[in-house]
């Protein structure tokens, strides 16, 4: 079973003050939203998780491993880290050989519905830098969850996907859901996770503390105290 452990985590950058200091946390399979106002260190502890940033004390043990000791290409057969910034991630000149490159580093067979769902095929010749915003994120998604990882660390997934683009992830993220896989999603769109109705939540309040707990148990104060728009402020929304 999959499952994520911090244990004394402190997290920031080197000559810096650290962004959070001493949590503790436990998740494991099913689905979990990570909130907080931006800034707050959302980007920072997913990329600790993923093992793209070393811990400042303490550590992450991804199914009792610390991901940060690993070379990448081996923590990409585990973990599943999709950018914020989709352009980030980008080692390709072509859109299909993007999509393949993650299956040549770690051998997987792939899990080509998603990038069915998500890539159009009339993008695959193209150049992965070339794109719109939209198209780039959803290549970028796709390129890194085609691994089929048990631990999918989603950093803001949703932002510049159009309505038909954030369906489809939301069925992908319901699939993985379903068949057992650890999901870390990064958003502000807490109306729009209601509709996942999510596991757990880590919310990053203002004064750098991670709670977590039940999402039936999220409140609207909760997120104001901690910068984010509420429920009840936000009209609209994917139905």
């Amino acid at each position: 079973m999959p499952e994520i452990i911090a244990e004394k985590l402190s997290i920031g950058y080197r000559r810096e003050k650290p962004i959070l200091q001493n949590i503790f946390f436990r998740i494991q399979k099913g689905l979990h939203i990570l909130l907080g106002a931006n800034g707050s260190g959302k980007t920072t502890l997913l990329k600790t998780i993923a093992g793209l940033i070393n811990p400042l004390e303490g550590r992450v043990l991804i199914n009792n491993f610390e991901p940060y000791k690993l070379k990448r290409k081996e923590a990409a057969k585990y973990i599943a880290y999709t950018w914020q910034n989709p352009y980030y991630g980008f080692v390709e000149a072509r859109v299909i050989d993007e999509i393949k490159f993650i299956l040549r580093t770690t051998g997987a067979r792939g899990n080509w519905e998603i990038v069915e769902k998500l890539v159009p095929r009339e993008l695959y010749e193209k150049n992965p830098y070339m794109l719109s915003g939209g198209e780039a994120k959803r290549v970028s998604i796709a390129s890194v969850l085609v691994g089929d990882q048990d631990i999918w660390l989603l950093d803001e997934p949703f932002n510049d996907l159009d309505y038909e683009g954030t369906v489809s992830l939301l069925e992908i993220i319901r699939e993985a859901r379903r068949r057992g896989k650890l999901v870390i999603v990064s958003t502000h769109q807490v109306p729009l996770m209601d509709q996942l109705k999510p596991d757990k939540y880590l919310l990053i309040t203002r004064k750098g503390e991670l709670i977590v707990n039940d999402w039936h148990r999220l409140s609207d104060d909760e997120l104001v105290n901690a910068g984010v728009l509420a429920r009840s402020m936000i009209c609209g929304g994917y139905r």
